[in-house]
């Protein structure tokens, strides 16, 4: 018998399964390794509890299987699982996972189905309860539909936390219940609505006065409104006692995590009226609603928030500035559109009202500050000669360490040689040459493998890719910000692997106000630099102003 190495991989679908469900997964694997005499590596036993089937990049024990079988070292040679619907119940997913385990050298048994990736029968087997897998999970999602349609219609609540009203469970579903100090705070949402006040205002207000939110969000140092929350209460038709469900669905981004929502057709929309329900006046909400009408007619807000979506990508460092007051993540609050002049705020302040950090400085002065830094703290000729003489020596110890193999290969190639050179004496003396062919060609071949090798670990050529390196270095960062404006979705995506965050600390010194900056970058393989070493403002004074902003 062969002593295999083997990992295991289990997973339940939902909480409502019992996790020892787990249990049984492994125990089955466990089973299956012992009768063949395979060893179980305790290390690479992975497990998602109440994860879906249905992607990989939510389930943090497969993203930890994934790294391990690709890392270089390969710690095992057969994964082993309950049955193929553990892995996923996306037919293409599944495929794609096999493939990829079969270019790695790794086998994969599903215990309970006998589908073993060694066998010739394994691509069809596969296919078919890949099929099985997949349809069951539309099924599974049609009866699911079902039955909330079916609650709704029954005049129970199919949905989760709505604020204004309490879940009530009860023996055949959950009721809603209308929460009346809740709904105190819905009223008056709409009576400063019909008065003419903003949405930035009404948040502005409530943050002002601390009244509790809808929900928190997780990482956040307090809960605050939002003109979003606020907006979608406006319109929210349950507040004048009619539940209109199944108005839209969400659909998965195929190769991402996010879910985007999808509008379905009014014809399949289901509307239950609900008396009790009702918080509004008939004609506070119809004031309301022509308002909203009013409002985008006048100002031409209908159809722009889609030209809104992912404005943040044109700009460099979005999403990496914090700020150090509430940690919100600093956004152009100033001068969005084209031609105008940005400014970085944060969001708290100036849309809700919530944090105490009015500063708003413009984007291309911290652009220019912060990348500066970079350039003169971090970039420096010598740090960048550290780096490059660090990786030599990396590559110097590693070529050392395979210039030992050298000797044998060339004893084996003079060896090989002269096995050859004595072929060719037999054929040229009358031996039969086509039985001697095939001898004369391996040995060429061998040959030619030791020359490439032996060629490929010259101590010239090695000396020569490590100038190449410093000289395309040289080239490429003598300016920064050049080079990281030249393409900034690009820039970005590079950047969020060097830098977590920078905390931007509103200071003032007498009538001067400016940002301190605290972060560090991490590049040049784990070399790591402060982002300021000591506490600088962000910007200077203004030309042609007589102060600062």
């Amino acid at each position: 018998m062969n002593n295999f190495q083997c990992a295991i991989y289990a997973r339940y679908s939902s909480d409502k399964q019992s996790p020892l469900s787990i249990d049984d997964q492994v125990r089955k694997c466990r089973e299956h390794a012992a009768g063949r005499g395979w060893e179980i590596q305790e290390e690479h036993i992975y497990s998602d509890g109440a994860m879906s089937g249905t992607s990989f990049e939510d389930r943090p024990s497969m993203c930890a299987l994934l790294d391990a079988v690709s890392s270089p070292s390969r710690p095992f040679d057969v994964l082993l699982v309950d049955d193929t619907s553990r892995l996923s119940r996306n037919q293409a997913t599944s495929m794609q996972f096999f493939e990829r385990f079969n270019f790695l050298g790794v086998r994969v048994v599903a215990v309970s189905q006998g589908i073993d990736t060694s066998s010739e029968q394994a691509d069809v087997l596969m296919v078919v309860h890949g099929l099985i897998d997949s349809q069951y999970v539309k099924e599974l999602a049609k009866k699911t539909h079902r039955g909330l349609e079916g609650a709704v219609l029954r005049g129970f609540h199919a949905g989760g936390r709505c604020f204004g009203y309490r879940n009530v469970k009860t023996d055949e579903g959950v009721r809603l219940e209308v929460d009346e100090r809740e709904a105190e705070t819905v009223r008056r949402i709409f009576e400063m609505s019909a008065n003419g006040y903003s949405l930035k205002a009404i948040t502005k207000a409530l943050n002002a006065e601390q009244l509790p939110p809808p929900r928190s969000r997780l990482g956040r140092q307090r809960a605050t409104w939002c003109p979003t929350a606020v907006r979608e209460m406006l319109r929210r038709e349950l507040y004048i006692g009619r539940v209109v469900w199944n108005r839209s669905k969400f659909v998965k981004k195929p190769g991402s995590r996010k879910r985007l929502r999808r509008a379905r057709p009014q014809s399949e929309w289901r509307t239950v009226e609900q008396p009790e329900l009702r918080i509004l006046s008939e004609e506070l909400w119809q004031s309301v609603q022509d308002r909203l009408v009013w409002t985008a007619d006048t100002y031409g807000r209908r159809g722009k928030g889609q030209k809104l979506l992912g404005r943040g990508v044109h700009h460099l460092l979005s999403g990496f500035l914090k700020c150090a007051e509430c940690g919100s993540n600093l956004t152009i609050v100033v001068g969005a559109g084209a031609g105008r002049q940005a400014r970085y705020g944060c969001p708290h302040n100036s849309i809700r009202g919530a944090c105490s950090n009015n500063l708003r400085e413009r984007e291309d002065w911290i652009a220019e500050r912060l990348l500066g830094d970079l350039q003169t703290n971090v970039l420096r000729p010598e740090v960048i000669d550290f780096a490059i003489e660090e990786f030599g020596r990396q590559l110097r110890a590693r070529f050392s360490a395979l210039s030992a193999h050298v000797t044998v290969d060339r004893e084996r190639q003079g060896r090989l040689e002269q096995e050859r050179d004595r072929l060719w004496d037999l054929a040229a003396k009358g031996c039969d040459f086509e039985s001697l062919r095939p001898q004369i060609q391996k040995r060429d071949r061998e040959i030619r493998g030791i020359i490439d090798r032996l060629g490929s670990l010259g101590a010239g050529s090695l000396e020569g890719e490590l100038e190449e390196i410093r000289r395309f270095v040289s080239q490429h960062l003598c300016d920064i910000r050049s080079l990281l404006n030249k393409d900034i979705p690009a820039a970005r995506a590079e950047l969020a692997k060097h830098i977590k965050e920078v905390r931007m600390r509103p200071t003032q010194v007498g009538a001067k106000r400016f940002y301190v900056a605290d972060g560090e970058w991490n590049l040049l393989g784990g070399f790591m630099g402060s982002f300021l070493r000591e506490p600088q403002p962000v910007l200077r004074e203004i030309d042609g102003c007589g102060g600062w902003i």
